[in-house]
């Protein structure tokens, strides 16, 4: 089964994008947070978008994406490498977790602070300060990139992303995975 993690910051469009591009190529679109939430049977994080119990949530995602694998040739899994905690600090997500997930490739979605700021404000009515957003999307793609290098997957990054730039990217990793098995 292959896994594309679908990377990138609130708001950068993941979901908005991944869902019509999954069913385009007739692949399963899964957020991380929802199947968190079903394993879990309850949210760890609130609209503020601050986590507890990161480590137990990464351990449910394993488990729930482990649970799919005989069931789904491929997922197109959204999600982060990096999380708000409690406090607010930045928590970068354990290598470990990425590599239980059997990850294929990695696409990283990144866009402007200040258009990703407004569509916050928009879908979720939430005021997050762009300088916020900014040092979490740094942090994001630097650790995107380490934990893909240690576990030598393919990354793929783009910018001010379109459902055609991730359509490209998602069958791109496909193919390459294709030619590897």
């Amino acid at each position: 089964m292959n896994v594309i993690f679908l990377a990138g910051v609130h708001g950068v469009g993941k979901g908005y994008l991944g869902a019509p591009v999954a069913a385009s190529l007739n692949i399963v679109h899964c957020t991380a947070s929802q199947l968190i939430r079903d394993e879990k049977g309850r949210a760890t994080w609130g609209v503020d978008k601050l986590v507890f119990d990161v480590d137990d949530n990464q351990l449910a995602l394993i488990n729930a994406v482990n649970r799919r694998r005989a069931s789904t040739r491929t997922i197109l899994l959204d999600g982060h490498f990096v999380l708000r905690g409690e406090t607010g600090g930045l928590i970068r997500l354990a290598t470990d977790v990425f590599s239980g997930l059997h990850l294929s490739g990695v696409i990283l979605l990144c866009d402007d602070a200040e258009t990703i700021a407004g569509r916050l404000a928009s879908r979720d009515g939430v005021s997050t300060g762009s300088e916020s957003i900014a040092e979490l999307a740094v942090e994001e793609a630097a650790h995107a990139r380490a934990v893909c290098c240690s576990l030598e997957i393919p990354l793929i990054v783009i910018d001010s992303p379109t459902e055609m730039h991730l359509m490209d990217a998602v069958v791109k990793l496909l193919a390459d995975t294709a030619v590897r098995g």
